[in-house]
C-alpha cells in the first residue's frame, strides 16, 4: 500500500502545522462548514430567484394549486423550478460557488492553522497540472458517452442551431469556479483533515461518501448515481494522491461537468439543463445506460470509467517533486516557512 500511495508533502505539512481531531468531530465539523459556506453562497441566487419570482403572477396559481393537492410535491418542486430559473440565476449560480471557497480556505488558514500548500496549491507547474486536468476530464467524460452511444442508450441529435456562443462562455467560466469549489471544500479540507489522524485510504474513501451525500437532493437522484459521484470522489482523492496538488483535480470536476452540459447538452447531475454545442437524448428504455433525469452521471457506462480511472490512476507513478523525505523533513518544513510571504513590522534595535 505504501508503493501505491506514498507520503506527499502537503499531506504531511498539514500533520506538522495542526492536530487533527477525533474522526467523529472531523465529519461533525464538516457538516457545519458545508451547511454555513452553502447558505452564504447560496444567498446571491436566493436574493435574485426570489425577485424573478415576484414578477410572475402564475407563481400563485402554482401554489394554490399545491396548497389544494391539485399537484403533487414532485409537480410542484420542478414547476416551481422551472419559474424561479433563467439563464442568468444559473450563471450567477455557478459564479457564487467561489464564495464557498473562499470561505473554506479561510477556515483552513485561520481556524484549523492550515497553510494554503497543505490544502494543495502548489505553485510549481500549477498551470500545466490544470491543463492536463482540463484534458482528462474532456477525454473521461467522452469516453462514457461513447459507451452510452455503443449501447444505444444515447441518440445523437446533431448540431444545436443558433448556438448561445455568450452564455456558453459564461457557463464555462462558471464552471471552472464551481468546480474548484468542490474539490476545495471536499478534497483540499475535509479530505485532508481527516488524513491527519485516520488513515489515508480511509480518508479519500470517508470524504469521497461525504461528496457523494452533498448530491443527495438533486432532482432524479439514483443509487448508482451516488455510487458513481462517490467514485468520482475516490478518483479525485487518488489523483491528488498522485500528483501532490489540487490543482489537476479541480481542471478535471469543471471540464467533465462543462462538457457534460455545455457540449453534448447531458443533465449535469440533474441540477443543469444547459444550452450546448451538440445535443444527445436518453433512449427512455435504458435508463442504467443513460442515467435517465439525472444524466449520465447516474450510469452504468460513467461507472466503468470511473472505475478503469481509479486503478489507472493508483498504478501511475507518484509525482516525485510532491514525495515527502523523512529524513529532510526539517528542511522541507523551513523552505514551506520562507515561502510564504508575511508583512511584518521592522525592528528597530535599541542603540
Amino acid at each position: 500500500m505504501k508503493k501505491l500511495f506514498p507520503k506527499t508533502n502537503m499531506f504531511e505539512e498539514a500533520k506538522r502545522q495542526s492536530d487533527g481531531k477525533i474522526f467523529i468531530l472531523e465529519i461533525l465539523i464538516f457538516v457545519g462548514v458545508f451547511l454555513v459556506t452553502g447558505i452564504i453562497s447560496s444567498l446571491p441566487s436566493l436574493v435574485y430567484s426570489m425577485s424573478v419570482i415576484m414578477k410572475k403572477p402564475e407563481v400563485l396559481d402554482l401554489i394554490n394549486q399545491f396548497t389544494s393537492g391539485a399537484i403533487t410535491q414532485e409537480e410542484y418542486t420542478a414547476e416551481f423550478t422551472r419559474l424561479s430559473t433563467d439563464k442568468f440565476s444559473t450563471v450567477l449560480a455557478l459564479f457564487c460557488t467561489g464564495i464557498t471557497t473562499i470561505l473554506v480556505i479561510v477556515f483552513c488558514r485561520f481556524i484549523e492553522k492550515r497553510k494554503i500548500s497543505t490544502m494543495g496549491f502548489r505553485k510549481k507547474g500549477a498551470a500545466l497540472e490544470y491543463l492536463v486536468g482540463a484534458l482528462v476530464g474532456i477525454v473521461m467524460y467522452t469516453f462514457a458517452v461513447g459507451l452510452a452511444y455503443a449501447a444505444g442508450a444515447l441518440t445523437f441529435d446533431g448540431v444545436v442551431s443558433n448556438i448561445q456562443w455568450g452564455f456558453i462562455a459564461l457557463c464555462f467560466a462558471g464552471f471552472l469556479i464551481q468546480g474548484m469549489s468542490e474539490e476545495v471544500l471536499c478534497r483540499g479540507y475535509f479530505m485532508v483533515s481527516l488524513s491527519r489522524r485516520s488513515h489515508i485510504i480511509a480518508a479519500v474513501v470517508i470524504s469521497s461518501v461525504a461528496f457523494g451525500c452533498l448530491h443527495l437532493a438533486n432532482p432524479g437522484v439514483s443509487a448508482l448515481a451516488i455510487i458513481n459521484i462517490t467514485l468520482f470522489g475516490i478518483f479525485e482523492g487518488v489523483y491528488i494522491l498522485k500528483r501532490g496538488n489540487i490543482w489537476g483535480v479541480c481542471a478535471i470536476h469543471s471540464l467533465w461537468n462543462f462538457v457534460q452540459g455545455n457540449f453534448y447538452g447531458i443533465s449535469v447531475s440533474g441540477a443543469y439543463d444547459l444550452d450546448s454545442v451538440v445535443k444527445f437524448s436518453n433512449v427512455p428504455s435504458k435508463d442504467l445506460f443513460n442515467g435517465g433525469q439525472f444524466g449520465l452521471e447516474a450510469s452504468i457506462p460513467v461507472s466503468v470509467v470511473l472505475v478503469i480511472a481509479i486503478i489507472a490512476t493508483a498504478l501511475t507513478k507518484t509525482n516525485a517533486n510532491e514525495l515527502f523525505d523523512e529524513a529532510n523533513a526539517p528542511m522541507i518544513e523551513s523552505a514551506v516557512e520562507e515561502s510564504d510571504v508575511e508583512i511584518t513590522e521592522p525592528v528597530v534595535e535599541d542603540q
